[in-house]
This record gives C-alpha cells, sequence and structure tokens, in this order.
C-alpha cells in the first residue's frame, strides 16, 4: 500500500493510562506496526504529542460559538471539522480512515462518501448501552438515547467495516440495526510486544481499580460495598482491600471510614504497579458494555479475577479457568472467591500460568496479525 492511513485519535489523550485511550493507543500501535511511514494521526492540540513514527493532525480547543456552529452542522465532537477540511485537500493521498466511535465519527462518515475512501469504525461498546446504564446531566438523564442511536446506526452504515471489541457487541449492533458484511470481532491487545513484569504478592489484599471520579464506576462500586464487601470481609477478615484511580469524591472517600480493612488510594502515579502488589483483582463493573479493560490490568500481572459476569464480556478465551471466576449474586461471589483462593494455594506459579495465558490471547502479535489479516484484503 503506497497510500496514507488517517486515524482519529482527537477524542482522547493517549499520553494517558484511561480506558479509551489504552484501547486506541493498541490500534494506533498495531497500523503503524502494519504501514510504518504512512500513518496521520487527529490529536488534541493540547496535549503536545511528539511521537515522530507519524504525523499529527492538530485538532484545537473550540470556542462556545464553535461548538455551537459545529453541533449545528452535526459534528459532535472537536475531531470532525479538522478531518473533514484535512481530507477535503488531501484526499487523494489516502486509502483509509480509522474512526474510534460510532457517534462521533457519524457526521465525518456522511462528508465522507464519495471520496472511495475505506473507513474503519471501531465500536468501542454500544453506545446507547454505556450512556442509559450511567445516566448523568451529560446525557440529560437518558433523553439523548434516540440521538445516540440515531447517530451509531448512521455510521454503522456507512462505514467501509465495524470491528467490536466483544461478541456481545456485535451481536448488539446486529440487533438494533441489522446485520451487516464486513462486521469483525477484533477485541483489546497490549499495545507493545514486552511484558509486565511479574512481582510477588507480599500483602493479604484484593484490588479494584477504575476511574473513581465516572459515574458509571462510582455506582457498581457502590453497590458492590453494600452487597459483597461484607461477604468478603466474613470470609478472610484480616484482609485489606485496595480502591484505586483518578478523581474519588467524597461518597468514594467516605468508604474508608465505613467500612474495616478499606484503603483508597487517589489519582495513584503508577497504578498498575502499586495494584499488581495485591493477590486478587475484583472487577465489579455490573453495567455498561465494552470490555472492562482494567480486568487486562490484573491479568497482566498475573492475578487470578473475580468479575461481575457484565463485565466478562470480551474474555470468553479465560472464563472457563479457575483463575477467572465470575459472580452475579451473593452465592456465586462466595464460590468464586473460595475457588480463586484454592486455586492460589494448590499453584505456586500461579502467577506465571495467568499471566501466559492471558498473553497467548490478548498479545499485542496476535491483535497485530488479526487486524492485518481482515485489513489485507481491503486495502
Amino acid at each position: 500500500m503506497t497510500k496514507r492511513i488517517l486515524i482519529d485519535a482527537s477524542g482522547v489523550n493517549i499520553t494517558k493510562p484511561s480506558g479509551g485511550a489504552y484501547c486506541v493507543k493498541a490500534y494506533l500501535e498495531a497500523l503503524l506496526s502494519l504501514y510504518p511511514g504512512l500513518v496521520d494521526v487527529v490529536c488534541p492540540q493540547e496535549f503536545n504529542i511528539t511521537d515522530t513514527r507519524f504525523n499529527i493532525i492538530p485538532a484545537k480547543q473550540r470556542t462556545t460559538w464553535e461548538k455551537i456552529t459545529h453541533l449545528l452542522k452535526g459534528h459532535v465532537y472537536r475531531g470532525a471539522e479538522p478531518i473533514i477540511k484535512h481530507l477535503c485537500a488531501h484526499k487523494e493521498e489516502y486509502s483509509c480512515v480509522f474512526f474510534n466511535g460510532g457517534v462521533l465519527a457519524s457526521s465525518v462518515l456522511k462528508r465522507l462518501k464519495d471520496y472511495h475512501l475505506t473507513t474503519i469504525v471501531l465500536h468501542h461498546n454500544f453506545e446507547s448501552e454505556y450512556h442509559m446504564d450511567s445516566r448523568t446531566m451529560f446525557t440529560l438523564k437518558g433523553k439523548t438515547d434516540k440521538w445516540i442511536r440515531y447517530l451509531e446506526k448512521r455510521a454503522y452504515h456507512l462505514a467501509s467495516i465495524n470491528l467490536f471489541l466483544t461478541e456481545q457487541d456485535k451481536q448488539l449492533f446486529e440487533t438494533h440495526y441489522g446485520k451487516r458484511e464486513n462486521n469483525y470481532v477484533t477485541g483489546i491487545f497490549e499495545p507493545s510486544v514486552q511484558h509486565f513484569p511479574l512481582t510477588k504478592s507480599t500483602t493479604k489484599s484484593a484490588v479494584i481499580t477504575c476511574s473513581l471520579g465516572s459515574e458509571q464506576n462510582k455506582r457498581p462500586l457502590l453497590r458492590f460495598m453494600k452487597r459483597f464487601y461484607p461477604l468478603f470481609n466474613d470470609i478472610l477478615p484480616q484482609w485489606e482491600l485496595h480502591i484505586m484511580g483518578r478523581n474519588p469524591g467524597a461518597e468514594i472517600l467516605e468508604l474508608e471510614k465505613k467500612y474495616p480493612n478499606v484503603f483508597i488510594t487517589p489519582d495513584p502515579p503508577d497504578l498498575n504497579r502499586l495494584a499488581a502488589q495485591s493477590a486478587i483483582y475484583i472487577c465489579p463493573m455490573d453495567s455498561g458494555g465494552g470490555l472492562k479493560l482494567r480486568i487486562m490490568d490484573g491479568l497482566r500481572a498475573g492475578q487470578p479475577i473475580l468479575t461481575h459476569q457484565r463485565a466478562a464480556r470480551g474474555y470468553d478465551a479465560l472464563v472457563n479457568e479457575q483463575f477467572f471466576q465470575l459472580y452475579d449474586d451473593e452465592d456465586s461471589f462466595v464460590t468464586g472467591l473460595k475457588t480463586i483462593l484454592e486455586y492460589v494455594n494448590n499453584n505456586p506459579l500461579y502467577k506465571e500460568e495467568i499471566q501466559n495465558k492471558y498473553y497467548a490471547s490478548f498479545s499485542f502479535e496476535k491483535g497485530r496479525k488479526e487486524l492485518q489479516d481482515i485489513l489485507s484484503n481491503l486495502l
């Protein structure tokens, strides 16, 4: 391929360790590896990204007036305008445009219909499910759902290729928006060939990590603490539970006082290495769609996983493993926790086993190969 690829990364800061950014970075790294020297990336201007492996097309911050006028054009995010302007002037140089999220891509895809470009949309989740499960003032308590579905459906049908993180997300799209050719489940994978260094868990503790200021994370966490943490504390009264993440509010910080052996770590400078010191990783997320990337942090560090079954989407290759336990009620939580404890006690090299099985399904090499197989016939 001699023409270029344009990647839209204007909705995230790829220099930060958030879930969405991690996913974007993984696909960006795969495309850079497959098409070196042919990648341009639309990035938020204020993050001053200096990676010399790709050309940067800056998406500047918008004034209030620009936000209003762009929205009247149907552009729901700041990346739309610079992408359209750039491609209007340089469309002959490109063969492909790669978008992150159908709602954001919708208006741009409509404008690109006659450009004869291959357009790829990576759907991080089924947006309607995400917004309805985390209703806030931003979504007008769910009243934006019809608009979200309209935009997402339009992008889904305009895109040349739709990629999904989980089989469940793909099925939701096909159920609500109709079946299409060129729909693929590519999942998520490591953005690097390097393996995370394993450390011995010296503390009797479990850990939960997430963005603590997010409504979608805060609500499931509070439900978990009320319903399931007392069971954890009854079974393991000497153990600690560490909750780590960005921007915890007063309600989250109060958990330290409300429950025994609970410790909140706000804005940890190196979350992955700090979380890896615990013996068990718990994911309490019982809502939303997509793939819960924080579970990858535990698996990468060789930690057994105890997760709500809703958060197990995308981890099909591991759900039958003894170290990957699902729960949805009190009985299954207790059973899952005891199964993990038995597994750990009977397997002195359990961390190595977990990490090896994780990388077998989520390595950079595997993800890149799957993406290459899809794109080789289309680019």
